[in-house]
């Protein structure tokens, strides 16, 4: 094992993000039933939009390989990249590139350039690499969705508030503003996923925004 250095951090920053871009649900739609992701439902290439769309049992192998794609990233770097004796920002480099490896897959997930830079939401894979993360950022996303789509009945604030708690988790456990640092980069890379440009962006932030939670649930036509 050696010490990241900036060129290798790089790369493996790269190639998480390929990663993170292998869109397993849109590939499993087309090769079960020739459909493509992109066309139908939402259009939305991920995990469930495949479930609703093509099939539930896909959809879960689907969701599967999209939590895979965010975890292995992170926990690969974390663990088997040396840590550098010098500190960054209150951390070690490996954990600052093992963030960086987790936001990356997140970012290829969203933005697949072997799809035309379509994408999912992102979630999945965002879970994938909280849980490498620590695994109690899982509750903390509970907590922060339950108050999104019990209280404010909106998908995007739901979302947002995830990431604030698991974010703020980390950075208190951890004791470093990387996960700051994360926690802007993971709103920007995922919340444009969440907006449906059909509508208004005002509408789109609006409190109580659907009549029921199952309307939060329910893939849109866009």
């Amino acid at each position: 094992m050696e010490i990241i250095t900036i060129s290798k951090g790089a790369g493996i920053i790269v190639l998480s993000y390929l990663i993170g871009a292998v869109p397993f649900c849109y590939l499993i739609a087309k090769l079960v039933s020739g459909k493509k992701l992109t066309e139908i439902g939402d259009k939305n290439p991920g995990g469930w939009n495949l479930a609703f769309n093509v099939s539930r049992i896909w959809g879960i192998l689907g969701m599967i390989l999209d939590v895979a794609k965010g975890f292995l990233p992170y926990f690969l770097t974390y663990r088997f990249a040396e840590k550098n004796l010098i500190s960054f920002l209150g951390t070690t480099n490996n954990s600052l590139i093992a963030m960086l490896a987790g936001v990356a897959a997140v970012a290829g997930h969203n933005y697949s350039p072997y799809i035309k830079f379509k994408g999912g939401k992102g979630i999945a894979t965002w879970l994938g690499f909280l849980l490498a993360a620590h695994p109690f950022t899982i509750p903390c996303v509970a907590v922060g969705m339950v108050l999104g789509l019990f209280v404010a009945k909106n998908m995007i604030w739901a979302v947002i508030i995830s990431i604030i708690f698991s974010s703020t988790f980390l950075w208190i456990y951890r004791g470093s503003i990387i996960y700051l640092i994360m926690m802007l980069l993971l709103i920007a890379v995922m919340i444009p996923r969440q907006i449906n440009y059909s509508k208004k962006l005002s509408t789109n932030f609006k409190f109580r925004k659907e009549a029921t939670v199952k309307d939060l649930f329910t893939p849109k036509i866009r």
